[in-house]
């Protein structure tokens, strides 16, 4: 069988993310240049903002506030994620809105209130790490009032707030802003009045940092830290998702390796056909009679010693060592198969142990990508292993089972799985599997050249298709069968064609499905 035991690795500590998060004073400086640009500008629209690198391809509490006017354009990028904080400028367009994000109460709060509303000023509160931008009045019957989108920028709870604050005859908002709504989805009685804070206990003198101190355009520096930092960012949680991927696929691999030694133990537990088929056949064709417990005592002739037989009642001699000899045959297919799997298991095993100890390089994507296709695919080529055509030959680590009759059944159970089963794990000469009409399962009957699949094996087959596919409850089903070599993958479309397919009618057994559940060997 050859060694297959691994010892668990510990992987390397992934990096941390430093966010660049501003301090009061860097704040005010960095108001003190938006304001300029940003008064007078109407609001187009808010989106949020598309995040290609990130996994989910936007950023949960990230929103950036469109503007124009009648001969520049721009807008304000900001976050109030916990411990990301950040508001900066963005000239022109801006970036591209998500397709994928969801919006929030907030969202659709602000896109109504402040759609087409002329910013009026854009402020700043002392010694405090918040700021301000303040509207044009909501709608006629509310003069002496003014919208506000306030930015709480404190890493601990950062918020953003969209307020009315009353304007008192001098100018001056009257103490207590009523929330309108605001980032953090709270219950609607936590709406409430907002209070400007008083400055008291914070730094005297922070440092500047020099992007914004020293640069010749301090806007245009401190947006391109922000955007180091949130591809830093990205490629860290990226990198976090498929270490944690890899991982679980790794303890998945150690339990099927742990499967298919039972499996090698349990065949090996099993008599010696092979011995049983050679002595009764010696004995024929008039062997000693059943006796009451349907055992045969045969005489060994090389070591002249009886040896009790087990026999079916049920089959004549002839037939009893016919059945003996396809029995040793399963056993030899069986244990040949299961050592076959855990030597491929180990193989893969190995190579994401590799790859969870040596994590790539911040910044170098292209370790990070080919990190992400081994934890997300499945499956590692194997250069030592080749098909006959001198393709790399891909190994499976989903649902693997074995029939009754010991051939190997492969279940893909997603749609990405199908894929990867179909079109890179499956050979021509396998047995295809899937539903007639409807979508689900595909699942695969691995057969070796010039070999056909028992009925046994079929039926194991076609019970996984409607298992894995959701219809132990449909009653009569319909699953289609054909060899891989006539599947085909629809261009432009994850959906397969086949032809050259015959049809099983089976009713769902649910004894078959727990014996194979119970069974699985990978």
């Amino acid at each position: 069988m050859g060694p297959h035991r691994i010892p668990l690795m510990v992987p390397p500590d992934l990096p941390t993310l430093k966010p660049p998060v501003l301090n009061w004073r860097e704040l005010a400086l960095l108001i003190s240049k938006m304001a300029p640009l940003a008064t007078g500008l109407f609001v187009e629209k808010l989106i949020v903002p598309e995040r290609k690198y990130f996994p989910a391809e936007f950023i949960k509490g990230e929103w950036f506030l469109r503007l124009s006017g009648k001969r520049t354009e721009g807008g304000v990028l900001f976050s109030v994620r916990a411990r990301h904080p950040y508001v900066a400028w963005v000239p022109g367009k801006g970036p591209k809105a998500s397709a994928r994000a969801t919006h929030s109460v907030f969202d659709l709060s602000l896109s109504k209130y402040l759609r087409g509303v002329k910013i009026q000023s854009v402020e700043v509160i002392e010694r405090e790490r918040v700021c301000s931008f303040w509207f044009g009045k909501v709608e006629a019957s509310s003069e002496g009032s003014q919208l506000g989108l306030v930015l709480i920028l404190i890493p601990a709870a950062p918020e953003a707030l969209l307020v009315q604050a009353e304007v008192l005859p001098d100018g001056r908002r009257k103490p207590g802003w009523q929330i309108l709504a605001r980032s953090r989805q709270l219950k609607p009685e936590a709406l409430g009045l907002y209070f400007v804070p008083d400055g008291v206990g914070a730094p005297v003198h922070p440092p500047v940092r020099p992007e914004l101190s020293e640069a010749t355009h301090p806007l245009e520096s401190w947006t391109g830290v922000i955007e180091a930092g949130l591809k830093a960012e990205a490629f860290l949680d990226r990198l976090r998702l498929a270490h944690k991927t890899l991982s679980e696929n790794t303890a998945q691999l150690s339990d099927r390796i742990r499967q298919s030694e039972a499996a090698v133990s349990q065949a090996n537990a099993e008599p010696d056909w092979q011995a049983y088929g050679d002595l009764l056949k010696v004995h024929l064709p008039e062997p000693p009679a059943l006796n009451s417990s349907n055992v045969r005592v045969l005489i060994d002739y090389a070591t002249e010693t009886p040896r009790e037989i087990p026999c079916d009642p049920k089959l004549n001699p002839q037939q009893q060592v016919a059945k003996f000899y396809q029995n040793a045959k399963r056993k030899t297919r069986r244990i040949e198969e299961a050592q076959s799997r855990i030597q491929r298991f180990t193989q893969m095993k190995e190579g994401y142990l590799r790859a969870l100890a040596s994590p790539p390089d911040t910044e170098n994507w292209e370790g990070l990508e080919q990190l992400e296709r081994i934890a997300t695919q499945g499956t590692i080529p194997v250069a030592e292993k080749q098909s006959s055509t001198g393709k790399k030959k891909e190994f499976w680590a989903g649902r693997n089972f074995v029939s009754k009759d010991g051939v190997q059944i492969l279940v893909g159970r997603s749609r990405a799985e199908n894929l990867e089963l179909t079109f890179k794990v499956a050979r021509g000469n396998d047995l295809w599997l899937h539903l007639r009409g409807r979508p689900g399962a595909h699942v695969l009957i691995q057969l070796q050249p010039g070999k056909s699949a028992p009925l046994e094996t079929l039926l194991d087959a076609a019970n996984l298709v409607v298992h894995y596919s959701g219809g132990e409850d449909w009653g009569k089903t319909e699953v289609d069968y054909t060899f891989k070599k006539y599947v085909k993958r629809i261009k432009d479309s994850t959906e397969a064609s086949y032809t050259h397919n015959k049809t099983l009618m089976i009713e769902p057994d649910r004894n078959r499905i727990k014996r194979l559940l119970e069974s699985e060997d990978g």
